[in-house]
């Protein structure tokens, strides 16, 4: 049995429909079960309404795992948020398109070819693609209406500008 970090944070709206965040910490066991988790959480939310004469609008649980060894300790040189890779799916229940994105998308061969997204099953993102329209075990993919992903359909590559940011993290060395 190992502890693994968790956020739970509850929004709450007052009769003037202004909301406001609430946020707490705790560590979850991870050989119990997401209902024995959601029950707690359950609890929680319940203790939380008695406390409050706002109305709880939404709950969320954020579980932090340890990241998995082997991935990159530090960015690849030229790398840029801005250049994103955008995956579309069609879910099941929805015409819509649902399109997951991937931020800093790697110049790498194996990902991109000609300004082009690589999409053989054995290079990253087709692995991805895979395992996004794939059932797992725990995991069910879903575009944001928890409508599970049917089917791939697409691939390109866009820039999400990030100036803002990006000028609050820089600094001018005199």
């Amino acid at each position: 049995m190992a502890r693994v970090p968790v956020r739970i944070s509850a929004t709450i709206v007052d009769e003037w429909g202004i909301e406001a965040s609430t946020a707490l910490y705790a560590t979850a066991d991870d050989s119990q079960t997401l209902a024995g988790l959601d029950g707690e959480v359950s609890a929680f939310v319940t203790a939380l309404d008695n406390s409050t004469d706002g109305v709880i609008k939404q709950a969320r649980v954020t579980v932090f795992p340890v990241l998995p060894t082997g991935i990159k300790a530090t960015a690849a040189a030229g790398s840029r948020v801005e250049q994103t890779g955008e995956i579309g799916f069609l879910a099941t229940g929805s015409a819509k398109r649902y399109t997951a994105a991937i931020p800093a998308l790697s110049n790498g061969a194996t990902v991109l070819a000609a300004d082009r997204i690589v999409l053989n099953v054995v290079d990253p993102i087709g692995l991805l693609i895979k395992i996004l329209t794939t059932l797992g075990t725990v995991l069910h993919w879903t575009n944001e209406h928890y409508q599970e992903i049917q089917k791939f359909l697409d691939a390109l590559v866009a820039y999400r500008k990030k100036r803002k940011q990006l000028q609050r993290s820089s600094f001018e060395v005199a």
